[in-house]
């Protein structure tokens, strides 16, 4: 029995490790891909980045100003990784110059993701005669403005879903209970969508690939 112990421990212990969930950390730097993240090899290390960077935890952003890299040309990052959290590259600003990370609100195989958007719209603008009606000017006028937007991940591919309630019945198909909360949900009950996602993360834990060790 006790031979039992020493050898199923460890690999135990290597499951637990690798389990995706809110106290896993990964390697600092910049990932350009899903496949790096979850592999955690960073891609670029802090010292092949160029920029400035400010962190705002309390908003779950990080912004760098004049990001860019050191020794090789401009690839879009996938997500960056500081203090051990990751951070979704989620826009480019070109006026203001600086590259926007979100982190994620609630993390496993089924991670969310708050982060602000610039919408441009081009809206036909029309200027009317009092007297008889008739539009005697008018023209088109370009806006952006800003709109919120909450995304569910699919940690394990890298895809950004919709949070709303259709989306979230279909992610947790699989459980019987949950589909018939759900049904019994208000659609705009954020916080019944979100423990939906939560306990199907707690019954089906993605395992991040065991890091092999380099030469």
């Amino acid at each position: 029995m006790k031979w039992l112990v020493v050898l199923v421990f460890p690999f135990w212990l290597l499951a637990q490790d690798r389990t995706f969930n809110a106290d896993f950390r990964f390697a600092d730097g910049v990932y350009l891909s899903n496949a790096s993240l979850l592999a955690n090899r960073p891609d670029v290390f802090w010292e092949g980045i160029v920029g400035e960077m400010v962190q705002l935890p309390d908003d779950y952003r990080v912004q760098v100003d004049n990001f860019g890299y050191r020794d090789r040309d401009y690839v879009p990052p996938y997500a960056i990784a500081l203090h051990g959290l990751p951070y979704f590259f989620v826009r480019e600003d070109g006026k203001r110059g600086f590259h926007e990370f979100a982190g994620l609100r609630s993390v496993g195989r089924y991670a969310t993701l708050q982060y602000d958007t610039l919408i441009h719209s081009r809206q036909l603008m029309k200027a009317y005669n009092p007297v008889n009606g008739q539009v005697f000017r008018q023209g088109y006028v370009e806006r952006d403005r800003q709109r919120r937007l909450y995304r569910i991940l699919d940690s394990a591919t890298g895809k950004r879903l919709s949070f709303d309630h259709p989306t979230v019945m279909r992610l947790v198909a699989r459980e019987e209970d949950l589909v018939a909360a759900l049904e019994r949900t208000p659609p705009d009950d954020t916080a019944k969508l979100l423990r939906a996602l939560e306990l199907y993360n707690e019954r089906h834990p993605l395992l991040l690939p065991t890091r092999t060790r380099t030469p």
